[in-house]
């Protein structure tokens, strides 16, 4: 049995490590105005940053397999607040970036690592332990974007992000203090009929195939989540302020989504799961796009953030199903890997579209790659799915 004390830390780490995924895009808009940037060099700012978590996700979630989990995570949110704050000192562009980089380091190192611990410690219910770790990051993203709302209204942008680094320092102390009383478990047994007992169903190169199409996924929300606040600011018109309480109905969308499809992956197929979030988001990015009355955008936003984060269970199951021939660490650092690098890039490719099309036709060509996915996670389902066995 999971120690209180592990899981209350665990869902405590996860808020915490989402804010400094989302940090940037909640500043944006005053970081162009700042820098006098345009939407590719704003792009390429959020490029390198995710970038930078693409490639250590991969190595930290290798070496999770092979040290402490917790100490490696008390760390990671030491490094991370420590260069938030140095980014958030730093007078000039250049060193704004550097510090910022340093910091993505200290972010990589959780969702690899934490992922591989759940996998570890949770022989059933595994879809509802998910949906309350996912609830909790997305608990922690409404609270900051409605935080920071409130903020940009007496604090510059920079005085912002020294305050949202605070929380990593006490999380990766915790973290650090409690090391020995969590150590790392070995691997529980699957039980009968459980998801894991059907990794034999999945080759490495479906699970390859897999991470392709969640790349996909992620190429097309992940860029209108991450300009949903500039867009709201110069597109629709809306105060700073505002247009940060609007994108947290995003994360709201999450809290509410996230439990219900947790529960609903332990009796469903979670690729079904899936393939319903994933078909769904497509016609929503579009509605956002076409909107311009403010009464439909809470909608909106809120449908689309039940999509974006209420995969994430089921995501986080195929992961453990299909890379289930390899550590927990490393399967879980393979896929955080290939989101973060394409959460980098398409901030970049909707960026550079967005000086030559505007912002609202970007939203929509980024909508299309949610049809290709769904295509192709049907084709997977179909591949994978249990046969039924013969009398």
């Amino acid at each position: 049995m999971e120690k209180k004390s592990a899981v209350v830390l665990r869902n405590a780490g996860h808020g915490v490590n989402d804010l400094y995924w989302f940090i940037l895009p909640s500043l944006l808009p005053l970081i162009l105005e700042q820098y006098d940037m345009k939407y590719g060099a704003a792009g390429g700012l959020l490029t390198a940053f995710l970038g930078v978590i693409a490639v250590f996700s991969f190595i930290l979630g290798r070496l999770s397999d092979r040290f402490s989990r917790q100490k490696m995570l008390g760390l990671g949110f030491l490094v991370t607040s420590v260069f938030l704050i140095c980014a958030s000192l730093a007078d000039g562009f250049g060193l704004f970036v550097f510090f910022l980089l340093l910091a993505g380091i200290g972010v990589s190192s959780y969702h690899p690592t934490v992922y591989a611990f759940i996998e570890e410690t949770t022989a059933s219910r595994r879809g509802r332990k998910y949906g309350m770790f996912e609830f909790w990051g997305s608990m922690a993203l409404f609270i900051m974007f409605f935080v920071h709302g409130l903020l940009l209204r007496t604090m510059n942008w920079k005085t912002i992000m020294l305050v949202t680094s605070l929380p990593g320092l006490a999380v990766g102390l915790l973290y650090l203090s409690h090391a020995r009383n969590l150590p790392s478990p070995p691997a529980a047994k699957e039980k009968p009929g459980s998801l894991g007992a059907r990794s034999g169903d999945a080759s490495p190169l479906l699970f390859a195939l897999f991470l392709i199409v969640v790349a996909v996924r992620y190429l097309g929300i992940v860029a209108v989540v991450n300009f949903t606040p500039t867009y709201l600011v110069r597109e629709l018109g809306l105060q700073k302020s505002i247009a940060s309480f609007a994108t947290g109905i995003y994360f709201l969308g999450g809290l509410i989504f996230t439990p219900f499809t947790g529960r609903l992956c332990d009796r469903k197929s979670p690729f079904l799961v899936l393939l319903a979030a994933t078909g769904a988001a497509f016609p929503l990015i579009f509605l956002l796009s076409a909107t311009r009355s403010l009464w439909l955008l809470p909608l909106s936003l809120l449908l689309l953030g039940g999509t974006y984060y209420g995969a994430g269970p089921a995501m986080n199951m195929i992961i453990a199903m299909m890379g289930d021939r390899m550590g927990k660490g490393e399967a879980f650092g393979w896929f955080m890997a290939i989101t973060a690098v394409t959460y980098s890039f398409s901030p970049l490719l909707f960026g550079m579209n967005a000086d030559r099309m505007g912002l609202r036709m970007s939203m929509r060509l980024f909508s299309y790659p949610l049809v290709l996915s769904s295509a192709v996670l049907l084709v997977l389902y179909l591949i994978v799915r249990p046969r039924p066995t013969s009398s």
